[in-house]
């Protein structure tokens, strides 16, 4: 295994990030073509821990374990059956469910897992578990702790994707409460006071289960923003703070990254600490470049334009307004945006019309196919087309996708990209299946014991 590390690194290394050539042969394979369709695969993952596992996410609330070419049949966490119902309840369906998982850098020594779900009222939670000692391939319930809440408008648009970003916190990225044309204002929203203009909206104001059961009104203000929480550190009711899902009291079991834009005093005054970037719509799916640290963020439109926002690896110096709602994409101006705000265009976009109408955004290739090492890949959920893009220049990113330039379609709706801890791309898909890249000319003394040796 460490050579295989030790070759990996130098292959990402060695080979330019400009210009690759996706092998004639590429493939999407599915990994266990014997096995049962799983429930939506809404997110891939590994461990982290060297033991070549892969942890698949079901959006009715089970997340399955793949080990030596098969799923193991009892899953590793489940909320399905009235017995294993998490407090505050959970929903599935639509555009709700377990929607994101995450395992700590740290999983090996401390068995930290992470969930993003939507409880009974549907609104967002993340809650940590460890595993069972004596049992890697099971989570301990009775180790629950959530580490925030945040009340949801409507049924869609919760995001929830969350994964550790090379900074070691954990980002979580939200959507901006649902509906349409985002009527809350969420995106564009960073204080508590910003949300008093519309509470007297339709479906704005916060709902009463939400807050009686300890939920905080003010984090409403986190919606359609990227979160960026330190959750090895808690916030003591005794520390002032600006934080806008904290327990009331101002504790909260995660802390705030003193780099965060508007951490303490910086930035707008009295927003929300947790946040990192805004004007997002729904960031159904980001990623990191595990070689640079680069974020990509997969941002579905509203009906015209889907898009690819960015942010570049570095020390975070402020927010990003990514625009929406009032601009999607490069254009459609909408709803009114922050007054002196720079709007940040996506790297990538495409018109609706004709090519796709939901983004699933993907990952920058670092795995042991030669031709595909810095491509960037992701897809659209509804024309199931897969394209394949490259840094053409420093920041310039190409080529824009269109209807007839994609790689190929894909069997099904594509749901979600994921990585194993070898750099392997995976797709989960619609119709129940994994499938992972494969080309004859991967390097496959690179691969570790994850089912493909």
């Amino acid at each position: 295994m460490l050579r295989s590390t030790v070759l990996l690194a130098a292959l990402c290394a060695s080979i330019p990030t400009f210009a690759q050539t996706p092998p004639g042969d590429l493939a999407l394979t599915d990994i266990c073509p014997s096995c049962g369709a799983l429930n939506s695969p809404l997110a891939v993952r590994h461990a982290g821990d060297g033991s070549g596992r892969l942890f698949i996410g079901e959006q009715n609330g089970s997340v399955r374990v793949f080990q030596g070419g098969t799923y193991l049949a009892t899953p590793f966490l489940t909320f399905i059956g009235t017995s294993n119902v998490p407090p505050g309840g959970f929903t599935s369906g639509g555009e709700r469910g377990l929607l994101g998982i995450a395992f700590h850098p740290n999983f090996a020594t401390n068995r930290f897992f992470f969930v993003n779900y939507t409880d009974g009222q549907g609104d967002t939670v993340v809650a940590r578990y460890q595993t069972q000692a004596a049992n890697p391939n099971a989570i301990d319930t009775s180790t629950r702790t959530v580490i925030i809440r945040v009340d949801q408008d409507f049924a869609n648009h919760n995001g929830g994707n969350i994964l550790f970003g090379p900074d070691g916190f954990l980002y979580i990225g939200m959507g901006d409460g649902g509906s349409g044309n985002d009527p809350c204002n969420r995106a564009q929203s960073l204080t508590p006071a910003d949300l008093v203009p519309n509470e007297s909206t339709t479906s704005c104001p916060v709902d009463t289960p939400f807050t009686a059961s300890g939920g905080n009104a003010d984090s409403r203000a986190l919606l359609g923003k990227m979160l960026r929480l330190n959750v090895d550190a808690t916030t003591p009711a005794s520390l002032p703070n600006e934080l806008c899902a904290d327990n009331g009291d101002g504790s909260a079991n995660y802390a705030i990254p003193t780099s965060n834009p508007f951490a303490g005093a910086a930035g707008v005054s009295g927003a929300c600490d947790e946040v990192l970037d805004y004007g997002l719509r729904n960031p159904w799916r980001f990623s990191f470049d595990r070689v640079t640290g680069d974020l990509f963020i997969g941002d579905v439109g509203q009906n015209a334009v889907e898009e690819v926002s960015f942010r570049a690896a570095g020390p975070v110096t402020g927010a990003i307004n990514f625009g929406w709602d009032c601009r999607e994409g490069l254009g459609m101006p909408g709803g009114v945006c922050r007054p002196g705000d720079v709007l940040t265009p996506p790297i990538l976009s495409y018109p609706q019309s004709g090519i796709g109408q939901s983004i699933t955004g993907g990952y920058r290739y670092r795995g042991a196919i030669p031709g595909l090492v810095g491509i960037y890949m992701f897809a659209d959920y509804v024309s199931r087309r897969i394209w394949f893009v490259t840094e053409t220049s420093p920041g310039v990113w190409g080529p824009q996708p269109t209807g007839s330039n994609h790689w190929a379609l894909a069997a099904s709706n594509v749901l979600t990209f994921g990585e194993s801890q070898d750099g392997a791309l995976y797709v989960g898909a619609a119709n129940g299946r994994v499938y992972r890249f494969t080309s004859a000319t991967e390097l496959t003394d690179l691969i570790m014991a994850n089912g493909f040796e």
